[in-house]
Order: C-alpha cells, then sequence, then structure tokens
C-alpha cells in the first residue's frame, strides 16, 4: 500500500512541476513577449500562407514523374505550361546526342540579330535559363531574347567610362559570376549588371596563352572547372592538337590534370578530310559531353569529358556563315550564334528532335 501512495506522490509532484514550467514560460502579460496586440498565436499566422506550404510538403514527399501530371482544362489553368514541363522532363529523362539534332531546315529557327551583334563571338546559358552574348573587341555582355532575337539588355564591363577592350573569345556563367576569356587566355570575371550599367571586374592570368590562343569557353560544373578551348598553337608539343584546359574555380590556377588533348586528324575523318578548326564549346546540360563547333568548316562535334569523339557533322552552309557561339537551354535545344561577316549575325535554335 505504502508503494502505491509513493507513486501517487512523486506522480504528483511531477504533474506539478510541469504546470509550474508552463506558468513560467508562458503565464504573465504575452504583449511584453510579441510585438503584436493579440496573445493569441495562432492568430498572426496567416492560413493562406500555411496551407499552400503544407500542400507544398506534401508534394515533396511524393516520388514526382510526368504521370504526377493530369493535362487537362479542369486541373491546370494554365495548360501550356504545365504541359511543356512535363515536354522538359521528358526530354531530360533521355539519351541525348548530337545524333539527337535534326540539322536542317525542317525544325530550325533562325533570328537576325541587331547590328550591335554583328561580331557575335560567343554564347552562354544563366541558371534561370537566359541567353547570354558577347561580341569581339569590348567588354559588353548583351542577354538576348532566343524567343524573338530581341535585345533585352546590354551591360559593360568597366572601371571608368568605356568598356574594357580585348580580344574576347568566349563566356561562361556560374552561379552569379560571368567570365570571358580573351584569346591569349586572361579571364575577366564579373557580377551581372543591370540594363546599362558598368560592372567592376577582376581579371586572372591563367597562363595558357604561351601555348596557343584560346577560342571558346565553358563551365563543367562535375569538375568545378572552367574549360579553356585552344585553337592555334603556340608551342611545337601542341602542333596539330585540339586541346582544352582546366582551370579549377576554387582554386583559381590551372588543374593538376592541365589540359586534355586530341588529334584534330580525327575530327577531320569525319567530315571528308576537312580541317577542323575549333571556335566555341559548351558543355551539354543532360549528358554531359562536350559540343565544339567549328567556324570555317560548319560543323559540330561532341566528345566525352576524357577526349573520345561521338560524333562529327556538318550545319547546313546556306545558314551557317561563320558558327562561333554555342549555348544549350535547359530542355536541351542547340543554340548557335553566326557572325555577320558585313551582314547581320544569326541566331539558330535546333531543338531535340521528337524521333530520336
Amino acid at each position: 500500500m505504502k508503494n502505491h501512495t509513493d507513486k501517487f506522490l512523486l506522480g504528483f509532484l511531477g504533474f506539478g512541476i510541469v504546470l509550474y514550467l508552463l506558468s513560467m514560460g508562458y503565464g504573465g502579460d504575452p504583449s511584453s513577449d510579441f510585438s503584436g496586440n493579440s496573445s493569441d498565436i495562432a492568430s498572426m499566422i496567416d492560413t493562406s500562407i500555411v496551407r499552400p506550404l503544407a500542400d507544398t510538403m506534401a508534394i515533396i514527399k511524393k516520388e514526382i514523374s510526368p504521370e504526377s501530371y493530369t493535362l487537362n482544362e479542369k486541373t491546370a489553368p494554365d495548360t501550356l505550361i504545365i504541359r511543356s514541363t512535363a515536354d522538359t522532363m521528358a526530354v531530360l529523362q533521355r539519351k541525348i546526342s548530337l545524333e539527337s539534332y535534326t540539322l536542317n531546315e525542317d525544325t530550325a529557327t533562325h533570328w537576325k540579330l541587331p547590328e550591335h551583334l554583328e561580331e557575335i563571338s560567343g554564347l552562354a546559358m544563366t541558371r534561370d535559363n537566359r541567353l547570354l552574348a558577347h561580341n569581339d573587341e569590348r567588354g559588353i555582355i548583351f542577354e538576348i531574347d532566343y524567343q524573338n532575337g530581341s535585345i533585352a539588355k546590354a551591360f559593360q564591363l568597366s572601371d571608368m567610362k568605356n568598356p574594357v577592350a580585348d580580344d574576347f573569345e568566349g563566356i561562361a556563367t556560374i552561379d552569379d559570376q560571368i567570365y570571358l576569356v580573351t584569346s591569349a587566355g586572361r579571364l575577366y570575371a564579373c557580377l551581372e549588371g543591370a540594363a546599362g550599367a558598368s560592372v567592376l571586374f577582376n581579371v586572372y592570368t591563367t597562363g595558357v596563352g604561351r601555348d596557343c590562343e584560346i577560342e571558346g569557353l565553358t563551365y563543367d560544373e562535375s569538375k568545378r572547372a572552367l574549360l579553356l578551348m585552344c585553337k592555334d598553337a603556340r608551342s611545337a608539343d601542341m602542333e596539330g592538337q585540339l586541346a582544352i584546359y582546366h582551370w579549377s574555380i576554387d582554386g583559381k590556377q590551372l588543374s593538376v590534370d592541365a589540359h586534355t588533348a586530341i588529334p584534330v586528324a580525327e575530327f577531320s575523318q569525319h567530315i571528308k578530310g576537312k580541317k577542323f578548326q575549333p571556335s566555341g564549346i559548351e558543355r551539354h546540360p543532360i549528358s554531359g559531353n562536350y559540343f565544339i563547333v567549328a567556324a570555317r568548316q560548319g560543323a559540330i562535334a561532341e566528345i566525352t569529358p576524357e577526349g573520345k569523339i561521338v560524333a562529327v557533322r556538318e550545319f547546313p552552309a546556306q545558314w551557317h556563315r561563320q558558327v562561333e557561339g554555342i549555348a544549350f537551354t535547359a530542355d536541351g535545344t542547340l543554340i548557335v550564334s553566326d557572325e555577320g561577316a558585313g551582314r547581320k549575325a544569326r541566331l539558330t535554335l535546333y531543338p531535340v528532335s521528337d524521333s530520336q
């Protein structure tokens, strides 16, 4: 009997302590703890926000696939957007290669660009799927609306009134940073600017200009490295090689595995013995392979990061005078730019083929 009584007293004592602690934490005048006038915490919460959050958490816990979307007018107020999302997801699940693109007029979209971009050189996509471009001689970066070929905005790299002057040959984006590379291998880094703005920049000397002339830039997220592509060799040991140098974003220097080299002759055998003189490089967002364009040959090649050639093809000659830039949208659409060569420059879009 005594044991039962002791347990009862201990339980009662514990309950009293809990009540005391609760009164210390939540008692008194609530207005002294919250800036609002109401002492009811629930009344301070906007249920219109909480309900969508709860719905979002429920969705996150589900396994999402293209079949998760019911594409009809009853479930989707904007069926065009949802259908586009489903199509993009379907593309992302496919194995994409150079053969996935039909390089002809039946699928291509062409835009003539404004005169400011007659000497368009490099292309790059931002993380939110906007297209950036630059000309050869001045540090001016353009945002192009690739849905209609217009210039959305332009800003310049400058620490004074005029933009930086240099021989720019490629552009790449990494998070909120934009990088431009020169033919001598200098890297200019800046943040994106507003329309008409002048932005400050940093300059990094890579040293690769001693070995070759640089003609292209892209970013490989898996390696945390910028890829600088060599066009013309300046040293005897690089003669006849297409070289790609890796520059570490974290170390701000050339990586230990300084470059990948591929004999140019291996490209030529795929295009009837023509030379292959690269002018732009881009990493494919889906496959991770590198796509390289050659201006004088009007050709495009796909290689693996290890340097194995997957395929080489030629563009329709009538639409491509001088292919200089290359980029991919999030859904894999191939975008290439051609210098005007005395006329208007062009932007051409090739979507992933449905039949591939």
